[in-house]
């Protein structure tokens, strides 16, 4: 598993620019490209660690970025799993 973190120009945003970029109709956003990077490392790392342990620890749900664009990349993969989890419970 490598650390997985947000390019130094984005880690100064505030989570409403974020979230505000996440909404434009714009493809080639570079602040939603980077959390789409975000969010495929941290959804490798994520299955190579359930592979690793054999089960999905729910403290990596919980995990904590270091800036708001990789909070906002951390909740996006984690409410992807709870749905994925809550899914296969039914």
């Amino acid at each position: 598993m490598k650390p997985i973190h947000a390019k130094s120009e984005f880690q100064h945003l505030e989570e409403s620019s974020v979230a505000q970029a996440l909404e434009d109709s714009n493809p080639a956003n570079p602040i939603a490209v980077e959390v789409a990077r975000l969010v495929e490392g941290y959804t490798q790392n994520f299955a190579e660690h359930v592979k690793n342990l054999g089960e999905i620890p729910e403290s990596i749900l919980r995990s904590k970025g270091t800036c708001p664009i990789e909070e906002i990349a951390m909740r996006l993969v984690a409410e992807a799993i709870r749905k994925t989890i809550e899914g296969e419970d039914k």
